[in-house]
């Protein structure tokens, strides 16, 4: 072998010693490392063990409970489970007060885990306490007194001196654990109950006079009469116990999910004080329906909220039964609303006092939610705001407000459109009341346009007002009230304003509120078929008379008045009826009427469509053939013939129209009649009184055609049968005393209500 093969193969020798001897030391560097370990973990050990004694330990521990709690502790057993693991058996504290004998707190065991190297250091840091199957029973007594004991806390560290070497070491506790944990809690006074189960508690570094950080998990379960409702809750939040004095209690920013319904509630709750609470609570609630509170109530409410924002500030008085709502915030879709009040649980069955308001949201689509709405058609903008008390085991309603704008809906028959005003109900909706400011009604087919218009219906009385409006296009005013609304003899009492009036129209809009009305009494009424031919105008309104107004007083008044016989100007009429039903059988009392600045319409004309017409301007039509004959010129008297002054007084008694007194003034003619109509059967018996004032004579008349001052005139009979009636030629010569005597006689009214009414601005009362 060469020199040089020699040297390399020295070198590769050396290499290899080198490396066996570097890992030959690490190794025992590695066991004796490893060595030392483990005679220092065989001292601290045994340090341990001639430190800690497990019974001298056990009676420290149920001594010093005692003295924190004054109650009664008892331990089983200690046992050392691993190097740094103390497990207790057995552990209960005893109850003084509330259920005396029995546990107030038991655990099947409790652990703690302390950390080994603080021991050289005359430390015990124990890293956590856990408390296995644990069971708290807190009782509230009929006093209002609990059992829960106010636990003294040192403001130093705990320090314990071994018995053996008399040394002090100074004991500390980081964490607490709770490991499906029964917390039950129980009302002497009251019988109620809660409980919860699966509790797991875990505090971090938990000082009892700071905020600690926790986290929990539990199952909270209530009982509701004879009802019982589970609720899965997980959280964690911050916590000041504050040294076992419960008034400075306070728990922060509490996360937590409370699985109620399908999908969990969220919370964030802020606590203080366990003797009586302040709370504030956040909560996102999802959307749930009436069903999943069914546990509540016997049967379903039938509605359906969708997902929520809700926050409650409030307090908690008399034991946790006395809940003050300070401010209740809610927010769902485009509804914001606020509310407080009170829930008083100390009252059997409890009470509630709540009040509350929203902004104005959209009315379309809500009856997705709450589908009793739904028949109202509602569209527009409203805001609500009402109080809720219970009382008694029931709830009312004493006050609910809602506000509209634009608000259109079918409410009961009553069609509305464009509608901006106020509505407000009162107890349970017996006391109603109803304002608008514009929009339009419709009542069957009588249209209220612009319409200002207040309303109230209180104690069974119904009071309406229309300040101004236009009906059917033609500015109106109305004020009604009616008395006893539900029965068979309401009272009815109105004030009626048209610009221009005409009476069928008029029928025909009290029609269209009878047709409204009465379903809401009962089933809806059934006119006759209409009728043509004689008397056809009669018959049908006879025949559509409404049996809803039984008493029927008032006025109506007019600028303008327009018929097929006359029309005229400062129309005004009183009247107080009762009995106005169908057939007009019943219908009785005073009926005052006048009309200023008219003309009668077309008399020849009108006595070939009618029969008594014919008959009672027969006279007239006499007159006029005589005029062509050349007697007298009487002028345009079968036409159009214009009168100052028109008024009747007439009393109906059961259908028969007495007249009190009635006459008519004016340029060409002037009247006054007497007599009687029976509307019912159809006949009459009146005398006809006619004085013609703008004539020229060419040639003699006849006695019986002359006043006493020798003007035409005329003095007739009309009796018998409507539809065949007989006409007699009376003397003519007291025409102008009666006419004259009739015009002093006047009316038994000045039309002052009325004048009043129209002048006045009338509102029904809140």
């Amino acid at each position: 072998m060469s020199k040089k093969n020699k040297k390399k193969r020295g070198f590769l020798s050396w290499i290899w010693w080198f490396f066996k001897s570097c890992f030959i030391l690490s190794l025992r560097t590695v066991l004796f490392a490893v060595m030392l370990l483990l005679l220092i973990a065989a001292g601290l050990w045994l340090l341990f063990l001639k430190t800690f004694n497990a019974q001298h330990i056990s009676e420290l521990i149920t001594e010093e409970l005692q003295k924190r709690l004054d109650r009664p502790v008892i331990i089983s057993s200690l046992d050392l489970k691993f190097i740094n693991t103390i497990e207790l058996k057995g552990f209960s504290v005893l109850d003084t007060e509330g259920a005396p004998g029995y546990p107030l707190l038991s655990a099947e065991s409790v652990t703690l885990q302390f950390r080994l190297l603080p021991l050289l250091d005359q430390q015990l840091v124990i890293d956590e306490v856990s408390l296995n199957s644990p069971r708290f029973n807190i009782v509230r007594q009929p006093d209002g007194s609990y059992n829960m004991p106010q636990i003294r806390t040192p403001k130093e560290k705990s320090v314990y001196t071994s018995e053996l070497t008399g040394r002090k070491l100074a004991v500390s506790v980081e964490d607490w654990s709770v490991h499906n944990g029964v917390f039950s809690y129980k009302d002497l006074g009251s019988g109620v109950s809660h409980a919860i189960y699966g509790l797991n508690l875990h505090f971090e570094q938990l000082r009892f006079n700071e905020l600690s950080r926790f986290s929990l998990e539990m199952v909270l379960r209530n009982k509701w009469g004879d009802n019982i409702s589970d609720m899965e809750i997980k959280g964690n939040g911050h916590v000041n116990f504050a040294n076992f004095n419960w008034t400075n209690f306070a728990l922060r920013s509490l996360r937590t999910q409370v699985f109620l319904f399908q999908k969990p509630v969220d919370l964030l709750v802020d606590l203080d004080n366990l003797r009586t609470p302040y709370f504030n609570i956040k909560a996102s609630v999802p959307a749930f329906e009436s069903k999943d509170l069914s546990l509540f109530h016997e049967k379903e409410l039938g509605f359906s909220l969708p997902q929520t924002e809700i926050s409650a500030q409030g307090q908690l008085n008399q034991g946790y039964r006395l809940l003050k709502l300070s401010k209740v915030t809610l927010s769902a879709l485009d509804i914001q609303a606020s509310m407080s009040g009170q829930l008083d649980f100390t009252q059997t069955p409890f009470t509630a006092n709540l009040t509350g308001s929203t902004n104005f949201f959209n009315l379309a689509g809500k009856n997705t939610y709450y589908p009793a709405i739904g028949q109202y058609k509602l569209t527009g903008q409203a805001a609500l705001s009402a109080q809720v008390l219970r009382e008694k085991g029931a709830f009312s309603l004493p006050l609910m407000t809602a506000q509209g704008k634009e608000v259109s809906g079918l409410f009961y028959g009553f069609k509305a459109d464009g509608i901006t005003g106020e509505f407000q109900a009162k107890q349970n909706f017996s006391d109603l009341y109803a304002r608008t400011s514009a929009g339009k009604v419709t009542v069957n087919k009588s249209v209220f346009d612009k319409l200002n218009l207040s309303a109230s219906w209180r104690k069974g009385n119904l009071y309406a007002y229309i300040a101004s409006t236009e009906l059917n296009s033609v500015p109106f005013k109305l004020s009604l009230s009616v008395n006893n609304l539900k029965s068979a003899r309401r009272k009815i009492r109105t004030s009626i304003y048209w610009k221009d009036l005409d009476p069928l129209a008029f029928i025909d809009t009290v029609k269209d509120f009878v047709v409204v009305i009465t379903p809401l009494i009962k089933k809806g009424v059934k006119f006759k078929e209409p009728v043509e031919g004689d008397l056809a105008w009669l018959r049908n309104f006879r025949d559509r008379l409404p049996k809803f107004m039984p008493n029927f007083a008032g006025n109506l008044t007019a600028d303008t008045f327009s018929t097929q016989v006359l029309s005229g100007n400062r129309f005004s009429a009183e009247f107080d009826f009762t009995g106005m039903t169908a057939g007009m059988q019943n219908l009785s009392g005073p009926l005052e009427a006048r009309l200023e600045g008219g003309i009668i319409h077309q008399m020849e004309k009108l006595a070939e469509e009618q029969q008594a017409l014919n008959i009672t301007f027969q006279p007239f039509i006499l007159m006029h053939r005589m005029e062509r004959a050349g007697s007298f010129k009487v002028g345009q008297v079968l036409k159009d013939v214009p009168f100052n002054d028109m008024a009747v007084s007439v009393d109906f008694t059961k259908g028969r129209m007495q007249i009190n007194n009635a006459y008519t003034v004016g340029p060409t003619l002037s009247a006054a009649v007497s007599g009687w109509t029976d509307w019912v059967n159809e006949n009459f018996d009146i005398i006809i009184w006619t004085m013609f004032n703008n004539t020229s004579r060419s040639g003699a008349l006849a006695e019986n055609l002359t006043d006493e001052s020798g003007d035409p005139a005329l003095a007739f009979r009309v009796s018998s049968s409507m539809l065949k009636p007989k006409l007699e030629m009376l003397r003519a010569k007291k025409t102008g005393q009666t006419i004259r005597a009739a015009q002093e006689q006047g009316l038994n009214t000045s039309f002052k209500a009325a004048q009043e009414f129209i002048q006045g601005d009338f509102h029904a009362k809140k």
